[in-house]
């Protein structure tokens, strides 16, 4: 797998991430990106051969400086009463990362694009969040904190609509500006946490 750094590296996720979220994973086009980031085409294609790998080459370097700053807890950390808390930390993290660090609001904007025809990292990666939110229901499930009358996958599949709704709102809301910055932040702080507690608690 390609690995980006040098001077470029930010330009070309930024243009990346840019060109993908428009165009989607088909329509994306590696001259424009080319262009957007202000390399020539013998630079681009020494750091990447391919669309596929630029494009895995760019989730995995926002993926690193995300984990940089922070690595999601164990499922087991959730158990008993510490569940709605530990749920609340969760996303109250989440939303102050997304307000500070740029690269999880870039890898928020590809992050829910149709799967590619080969596994990507991109689609590993929301395997890896999938399994982590049904363990983490599981033991939730397992304390009595979340209810137990529909299977652990119906809620993995409801809770990751319910946050997938609110991502593409939140990214469709700030690119429209259809609110405040401070209005945004201050929904998309607080509406996972209502609506999660309200779908799933016992």
């Amino acid at each position: 797998m390609a690995e980006l750094t040098g001077p470029h590296r930010d330009p070309l996720i930024e243009a990346t991430v840019a060109e993908f979220a428009t165009a989607g994973y088909d329509g994306a086009s590696l001259n424009r990106i080319i262009r957007a980031a202000g390399m020539s085409k013998s630079s681009f294609y020494h750091a990447v051969s391919s669309k596929a790998e630029l494009f895995d080459a760019v989730v995995e370097a926002l993926i690193a400086d995300v984990r940089s700053r922070w690595s999601p807890p164990s499922p087991a950390d959730f158990a008993g009463d510490a569940f709605w808390v530990q749920v609340d930390r969760v996303l109250g993290d989440l939303a102050a990362l997304g307000a500070e660090e740029r690269a999880l609001a870039m890898l928020g904007s590809i992050f829910y694009l149709p799967a590619t025809v080969r596994s990507d990292t991109r689609s590993a990666l929301l395997g890896a969040v999938r399994e982590w939110v049904a363990e983490v229901l599981r033991v939730g499930v397992a304390s009595g904190a979340v209810r137990s009358d529909l299977p652990v996958e119906v809620l993995v599949a409801a809770a990751f609509g319910m946050l997938q709704g609110l991502d593409e709102w939140a990214l469709g809301a700030a690119a429209s500006s259809g609110g405040t910055a401070v209005q945004l932040a201050s929904v998309a702080a607080s509406a996972p946490a209502v609506l999660l507690r309200g779908m799933l608690a016992t």
